[in-house]
């Protein structure tokens, strides 16, 4: 349910962090994200927790994209460069670092009161709203009109959005986002990680090394990514991490029992991998007035199947029939 609304809430996001001023967005998300953790630390009613949810994701939704669009303006990259996907490269690593981190403290804290970690990610990002703070959306904003003009420019934003994806140049990545990143989408965020771990006989314990040391390879594979990023092509990385992910799925057919801690550690590299080639290929394709709105589609666009797979994901591993699942992904990965 928290995953629809937040899907509902990111192309509108985008348009108005494009319309409205990107950093507006991203300050009022981070805020969000933070009021919607410190919740259920005062609160262990169900409805708190779902609305608490529903906050985080809209407000996720909100910082979604429309801060890699107000940095990707604000640092005035060569585009011929490859300095922008080096940059998300290792933001990503320091990203994966920390929260390896977070999540053995968070086990420690736990055991002590389980509130007091959602209380300290709370006033994380309410800090990262103070640090944020400071950054402006530096493009110049055109003159308000009526209420009705105004609604009518928003909409229009959002349909020049959609167009940008109709060009040849951004038109070829859909399936990619969809198929691909979409399959990485419900590993990292989604039900197939627990899934996954549970048809590997990893019980929580061990499971938690597994994701924890997912992160830190993952770490040394973006190392050598950032350090020879002039040898790795596009269309290569991109192969060979779709490859290696239909290789990871079809070998999850069989019980392998503890060697599928390969086929995570695969499918966890393959998001944070494949990111910055994505990121690099979207900010410099679109727009400059539309950047926040595509870059808000793609998002759409990556999550729309997990909310589809989500039940169906969950109902054949239920019976036992996750193969077919498997299977056929792996199929439409190759078409």
């Amino acid at each position: 349910m928290a995953f629809t609304i937040g899907l509902l809430a990111e192309i509108p996001s985008g348009a108005l962090a494009d319309k409205f001023g990107r950093d507006k967005m991203v300050r009022l998300g981070q805020f969000l994200v933070g009021l919607g953790l410190i919740i259920p630390a005062f609160s262990t009613e169900f409805v708190s927790f779902v609305i608490a949810q529903v906050i985080v994701v809209v407000g996720v939704s909100f910082v979604s994209e429309a801060d890699e669009a107000l940095f990707f303006e604000n640092l005035h990259f060569d585009r011929d460069s490859l300095q922008w996907r080096k940059l998300v490269t290792k933001g990503t690593q320091y990203a994966l670092i920390t929260s390896a981190i977070a999540g053995i403290a968070r086990g420690w804290l736990h055991g002590i009161d389980p509130g007091i970690s959602w209380i300290l990610t709370g006033i994380f990002f309410f800090i990262s709203v103070i640090v944020v703070w400071s950054v402006k959306d530096t493009r110049q904003q055109k003159e308000r009109g009526d209420f009705s003009s105004e609604v009518k420019d928003y909409f229009k934003n959002i349909s020049l959005g959609f167009k940008q994806f109709t060009k040849s140049s951004l038109f070829i990545y859909i399936p990619i986002i969809m198929v691909i990143q979409g399959l990485f989408y419900t590993v990292e965020f989604g039900l197939l990680r627990i899934v996954l771990l549970d048809r590997f006989h990893f019980d929580p314990f061990l499971g938690s090394f597994v994701v924890a040391s997912s992160s830190i390879i993952t770490v040394v594979v973006l190392a050598l990514m950032h350090r020879h990023a002039e040898r790795v092509r596009e269309k290569q990385a991109i192969a060979v991490i779709s490859l290696s992910a239909i290789a990871c799925l079809l070998v999850s057919i069989l019980d392998i029992g503890y060697w599928g801690y390969f086929v995570i550690v695969i499918l966890w590299m393959g998001e944070h991998t494949l990111y910055p080639f994505m990121s690099e290929i979207l900010n410099l394709q679109s727009s400059e007035d539309q950047r926040a709105t595509v870059l808000s589609i793609a998002s759409f666009l990556k999550a729309v199947p997990y909310i589809a797979l989500a039940p169906i994901i969950g109902y054949l591993n239920t019976n036992g029939e996750l193969h077919y699942f498997l299977f056929f992904w792996s199929v439409l990965m190759c078409l």
